[in-house]
C-alpha cells in the first residue's frame, strides 16, 4: 500500500468516526474534538466534507411539501413544477450555494437511462460540480444542447462540465465542438449534418432532463465577449428586445426568440425541442440577470426554477403582481 493510499484510508477512518459520534451518537463538535483531540473548527470542517463526499447523507422528509411564500408565488404563477429559493448564508457563495440546492435536486430525481442535457457556463458547472458520486446508476448520458466559446478570458467549462457528469454519475458523454454562432445560414446547416451534431441531436431528442441557465444580455453577454455578436448588432437586438439567452437562443421578454436570423446561425438544439424535454432545471443569480430569468419563466422554458433570496427579491421588486 503507498503511503498516499494509507492516508486515503485514514482520513477516510477519521470523516466516519466523526460523522458517526456527531449524527448517530449525538455529540457536540466541542465534544468530538476533545474526544479525538482536534481543534472544533477542524471539527466543522471535517463534517462539511463528509457531505460533500456523500459518507453522509441529510434527508428531510416533507409530506406535504412545505414551500416559503416566495416559492409558491412563483410556482403557482408560472405553472412550474417546482421552486427552489436558497436562503442567504454568511461567508458562502451564492453561486457555490445554489449549485449545491441544484445538485441536491438533480441527484433526488436522476435514475438509470436517464439522458440529460447541459449548458455552459458557471452556474451550471457548480450544480454538476457539487453532485455527489454515484454507483448505483447505469446508462446515463450527457449531452451538450448549444455551441460553445474558445475565445473568452472566463472559463465557461464545457469540457469540464461533461467530465464531471462523467466522474460523479458514471456517464457517456457528448460535446458540441462547434461555435455558438455561425457567420450564416448555410454554415450551420452543414454543422448540423456533420456526424457529431447529428449524434448530439439524436440523443437531445431523447433528454428527459436538461439543466440550463439564463444568461444576461447585453455587451458583456459571453456571446458579445466572444466576438460572435458585434457593438452595433447589440443594440438593434436590445431595440428588439432582447434580454437574454437560453442555450445561446436570444429571447425576448416574453420569452420568444428575438430575432429569427440570428437563430438560423444559432448552433444548439431548437429552442422548441428543449422546450419539450419532461424536466427542465433552470439556475440562475444575480439582479443582472432577473430580465432574463423572467422571459424564460414566461416563455415556458424551464418548470424547475432554482436561485436565491436576493434574486427572488429582485424579481418581486420588478414584478409584485407575482407574489400577490
Amino acid at each position: 500500500m503507498t503511503g498516499d493510499s494509507k492516508k486515503d484510508i485514514q482520513k477516510t477512518e477519521l470523516l466516519v468516526q466523526v460523522s458517526r459520534l456527531y449524527y448517530e451518537h449525538n455529540f457536540s463538535q466541542n465534544d468530538i474534538a476533545k474526544k479525538v483531540e482536534l481543534s472544533r473548527p477542524y471539527i466543522s470542517k471535517l463534517l462539511n466534507e463528509a457531505k460533500r463526499r456523500g459518507i453522509v447523507k441529510i434527508e428531510i422528509n416533507d409530506p406535504i411539501k412545505t414551500e416559503n411564500r416566495m416559492e409558491r408565488s412563483l410556482r403557482k404563477y408560472f405553472g412550474l413544477d417546482k421552486v427552489i429559493i436558497v436562503p442567504r448564508v454568511q461567508g458562502v457563495s451564492p453561486l457555490r450555494h445554489v449549485g449545491e440546492a441544484a445538485a441536491r435536486y438533480l441527484d433526488g430525481i436522476v435514475k438509470s437511462g436517464d439522458v440529460i442535457g447541459f449548458s455552459w457556463g458557471e452556474t451550471v458547472y457548480e450544480c454538476v460540480k457539487a453532485l455527489q458520486k454515484r454507483e448505483d446508476l447505469q446508462d446515463i448520458v450527457a449531452v451538450q444542447m448549444c455551441g460553445g466559446v474558445s475565445n473568452l478570458k472566463k472559463n465557461v467549462y464545457v469540457s469540464e462540465i461533461a467530465k464531471t457528469f462523467s466522474e460523479a454519475l458514471g456517464s457517456a458523454g457528448y460535446m458540441l465542438p462547434f461555435p455558438a454562432i455561425v457567420d450564416n445560414e448555410q454554415l450551420r446547416n452543414v454543422i448540423n449534418q456533420e456526424h457529431t451534431m447529428q449524434e448530439v441531436l439524436r440523443y437531445s431528442k431523447k433528454a428527459n432532463i436538461a439543466i440550463i441557465t439564463m444568461g444576461r444580455f447585453g455587451n458583456q453577454c459571453a456571446l458579445a465577449r466572444a466576438g460572435y455578436l458585434k457593438p452595433d448588432e447589440i443594440e438593434r437586438l436590445i431595440d428588439k428586445g432582447a434580454v437574454g439567452d437560453i442555450c445561446t437562443h436570444v429571447i425576448k421578454r416574453n420569452g420568444e426568440i428575438c430575432d429569427t436570423g440570428l437563430d438560423d446561425r444559432t448552433v444548439a438544439v431548437s429552442y422548441e425541442e428543449i422546450k419539450k424535454v419532461d424536466t427542465r432545471i433552470g439556475v440562475a443569480i444575480g439582479e443582472s440577470k432577473v430580465e432574463s430569468i423572467l422571459g424564460a419563466l414566461r416563455g415556458g422554458v424551464v418548470n424547475v426554477f432554482i436561485t436565491n433570496e436576493v434574486t427572488a427579491e429582485a424579481i418581486e421588486e420588478i414584478c409584485p403582481e407575482i407574489f400577490e
